[in-house]
């Protein structure tokens, strides 16, 4: 498992998030108030798992395009707030918080440790392909973005207790885009 950190400049906020993880039995490493902290702690860490807030030097988006490969941001999103592009390393979670949302996101990257550090595990091309044809058939199926297309197929997966590229399969079989 990964670590999980938070980001966040409000005390309060930081103490109710890690509240919710740890009712569902995740445990907070550390807590920074600023993205140079978090940028300090990936200096010395392979990789975590960063939830976070509003930060006084950066944004999410920033921090998420800053942290070495192996660190996922999981932004908590104020209500109103227009997404800033697609990263690979940043989920976006909108404000007001659904608790399970959050718990399941966090579970699933923290246990992707093994999957995306471990050479022998590495993502092959007809591994992403696949992956690519799936969002494809999505994005066209309920005109949804790239980005939204990820989202639902992460949130089958986690739902059917599936790996991705079994997830992923499920909707080209149902799609009919094998």
């Amino acid at each position: 498992m990964r670590d999980v950190i938070l980001a966040s400049q409000n005390p309060q906020a930081a103490d109710r998030i890690r509240a919710v993880l740890q009712s569902g039995q995740i445990f907070v490493a550390d807590v920074y108030r600023s993205g140079a902290e978090v940028l300090s702690f990936a200096s010395i860490r392979p990789d975590a798992v960063v939830i976070c807030g509003r930060m006084p030097d950066m944004t999410a988006a920033t921090l998420a395009d800053t942290l070495p490969n192996g660190f996922d941001v999981i932004w908590l999103m104020p209500s109103g707030a227009a997404e800033s592009g697609y990263r690979s390393n940043l989920i976006a979670l909108h404000m007001p918080l659904n608790r399970m949302e959050l718990l399941d996101t966090v579970r699933m990257l923290a246990a992707a440790e093994s999957e995306r550090l471990s050479p022998r595990k590495a993502r092959s091309a007809e591994t992403e392909a696949v992956l690519q044809k799936a969002k494809a058939a999505l994005m066209a199926r309920y005109s949804l973005s790239e980005r939204e297309a990820h989202k639902l197929l992460q949130r089958r997966a986690m739902g059917t207790g599936q790996k991705l590229l079994q997830a992923a399969q499920a909707v080209l079989r149902e799609t009919g885009s094998e």
